[in-house]
């Protein structure tokens, strides 16, 4: 008996081993499949193998050429041409040279001489270029930047990239997070628990070019796999999604996960449980993401038209809501292929008609029974956030439409919100845990006092026990001010055991804000001791600035910009530790180097030009304070600059 036992035993280890030591039948046809938070994808390469038709005609679609490199984009902008801003006064150029694109932008002095020049490589192109792209740069700890200059294909022209319209913007600081690049982009190779919402927005520096087949099908890794182990056809096919075997909502979730944005100056939060790349096609996007719908003044929902309306457009859509789950994105698009427009509108047309058999008999006008529903029905119309840009509009609607009137560009304004609520589309929260993610919404993007005081009676009366609401509220706080509240809230965050280093750094803030900068300083470097980030060491900084200690502040500052080049702040403070040291020469650089990434930076005028007039360059101080009259946010602070004896 007991040999029977210890045979079995010894079998089952053996097998075991032999499975254990079998090799990867990826490794053998050098198919690297992705580990960490987003695990199990491997390059879309790969799936040609067996694909080869699809794989070769998704790659004229635009979801394929979405993100990519500058060396792969296909040229159809007009390289070289400066493009000049009236708002911001400020000119724009990107040059190629070869496989490398190059961005420039600076003013221009009276003149016409070049100042406050800022120039850097771009590392990717974001945008099929179908309607429009922009550009982006990286840094060497990973962070991405959008610059502010876009290509617009319909019109054939340069023109600011959506929210830098106006005087003010983020200039050559805005800042990619994962949430952006996530409809941009397939999932990249990070570590696990790097995808978390207080992680720093750190990308490897190889990313996936394009959306790819596997953010609608899942990862691939395990469906080769089988594939190439022979395993059963079942078995092969149930390692990969496909779409149009779903549950409705299942189904349309695959597409709704990047086309299904019903505002884009309130974007609803991820479930608080949820990392950024943890949706996987086959789930229901509500368990994911909660969206909401802003309610907006001076613009009805029918007139409420953005980019990225697709799927929010045909949710709306009576069609859609009355057709039992029958009616999809894929009823009409194949994503797999780019569409020719004309026989494309035509096969949608017997789409309408496959339901709507009476439709030509109810026009007052004949019309073509073979013709084209979409052009009336879904008209082409301009957007409300990128105004140069026209889209079909996905509403479903009777019409008719002033189509002149719809095409029509105005400019972008931004909008006055009335209200936020959660998207009825799939299984949304309810009760009080549907309020908590509406103020949720709300602070990330409007930091007011009624959204904050409502999300904070919501969790002391619910105490919600996930950590990252609490957050949003002690973020909220600090940009109000609400130092006390904030300190209320940190504090109770530390009794949950959650010694963060993003929290810390929010306390370290906190106390700067009360006046405790001996007690700031410990905090910051106790989050600098789990986890470096620019804002910390620069906030150190800051700290020890103000405290005179000079080698603390200048060892901080320098390690924020060596983190983040591209952080005027922190070349003003490295300026003014520099001129502390009589450096002038230096601080002039750095002050300088803070202009050329922030042009109206009112503190660096501020510092710069006296210090020009001291050192003796008369002209150079004379030309910084004429650009900054012009150009900086509070031009007023710089007036009294001009009437001293030296400006004579």
């Amino acid at each position: 008996m007991r040999t029977n036992f210890l045979i079995m035993v010894l079998t089952l280890l053996n097998i075991t081993l032999s499975y254990a030591n079998t090799p990867d039948p990826l490794a053998k046809l050098n198919i690297q499949a992705t580990t960490g938070a987003a695990a199990g994808y491997v390059p879309d390469l790969a799936c040609s193998t067996c694909h080869m038709s699809l794989y070769q005609s998704y790659q004229s679609v635009g979801m394929a050429r979405s993100f990519t490199l500058p060396a792969n984009a296909k040229p159809i902008e007009t390289f070289g041409e400066e493009f000049y801003h009236t708002t911001s006064d400020r000119y724009y150029r990107i040059d190629k040279d070869g496989d490398k694109l190059t961005f420039y932008r600076y003013q221009k002095d009276l003149n016409g001489n070049s100042i406050n020049t800022f120039t850097t490589p771009i590392d990717w192109v974001l945008g099929s270029g179908n309607r429009a792209r922009s550009y982006l740069y990286r840094n060497e700890l990973g962070e991405l930047f959008m610059l502010p200059i876009g290509w617009y294909s319909q019109t054939n022209e340069w023109g600011m990239s959506p929210g830098f319209e106006n005087k003010t913007h983020f200039g050559v600081q805005r800042q990619i997070k994962r949430e952006c690049l996530f409809c941009h982009n397939a999932f990249p190779e990070v570590t696990m628990g790097s995808d978390d919402y207080l992680k720093p927005h750190i990308f490897p520096q190889k990313l996936p070019q394009g959306t790819g087949c596997q953010r609608c099908h899942g990862p691939g890794a395990d469906h080769i796999r089988a594939a190439l182990n022979v395993r059963p056809s079942q078995e092969i096919q149930a390692k990969i999604v496909n779409p149009r075997r779903l549950p409705p909502e299942e189904r349309d979730s695959v597409c709704f996960q990047c086309h299904m944005l019903p505002a884009v100056s309130i974007v609803g939060s991820r479930k608080f449980d949820r990392s950024d790349y943890s949706f996987r096609p086959g789930q229901k996007l509500s368990e994911y993401l909660v969206h909401v719908e802003t309610t907006e003044a001076d613009t009805d929902s029918e007139n409420r038209f953005e980019i990225n309306h697709h799927g929010y457009r045909f949710w709306q859509s009576k069609c859609y809501q009355k057709s039992a789950g029958q009616l999809a994105c894929i009823s009409c698009h194949n994503p797999h292929i780019k569409p020719d427009s004309i026989s494309f509108r035509k096969d949608v047309s017997a789409k309408c008609r496959s339901c709507h058999q009476q439709a030509p008999k109810l026009h007052q006008q004949p019309i073509d029974v073979e013709g084209d529903c979409v052009s009336c029905h879904m008209p082409t119309r301009r957007t409300l956030d990128v105004i140069k840009v026209t889209m079909t509009d996905h509403r479903i609607a009777k019409g008719p439409f002033n189509l002149m009137e719809l095409q029509q560009e105005k400019p972008r304004s931004d909008p006055v919100i009335t209200d936020v609520n959660l998207l009825p589309w799939g299984n949304p929260p309810g009760g009080d845990e549907a309020k908590i993610y509406r103020a949720t919404a709300v602070v990330r993007a409007l930091p007011t006092q009624d959204a904050t005081s409502a999300l904070k009676n919501l969790l002391i009366k619910n105490q919600f026990p996930l950590s990252f609401p609490y957050v949003d509220l002690l973020n909220s706080e600090l940009k109000l001010h609400r130092y006390e509240g904030a300190e209320n809230t940190a504090n109770f965050l530390l009794r949950l055991g959650i010694k963060d280093p993003a929290v810390l750094a929010r306390i370290g803030i906190i106390q700067l804000g009360q006046g405790k900068t001996k007690a700031a300083i410990s905090t910051f470097e106790d989050s600098l001791a789990i986890e470096v980030a620019p804002e910390t060491y620069y906030n150190l900084g800051l700290a020890a600035f103000s405290l005179g200690d000079d080698i603390k502040a200048q060892a901080s500052i320098e390690a924020a910009i060596k983190m983040r080049p591209n952080m005027h702040s922190a070349w003003l403070y490295k300026g003014k530790l520099l001129a502390r040291q009589h450096q002038a020469i230096k601080a002039i650089t750095a002050f300088e180097h803070s202009l050329e990434i922030s042009p109206s930076y009112t503190k660096a005028y501020e510092e710069l030009i006296p210090l020009l007039r001291q050192t003796g360059q008369f002209d150079e101080a004379a030309r910084y304070l004429e650009i900054g009259l012009r150009s900086a946010e509070q031009p007023q602070a710089l007036q009294l600059l001009s009437t001293t004896p030296e400006a004579q």
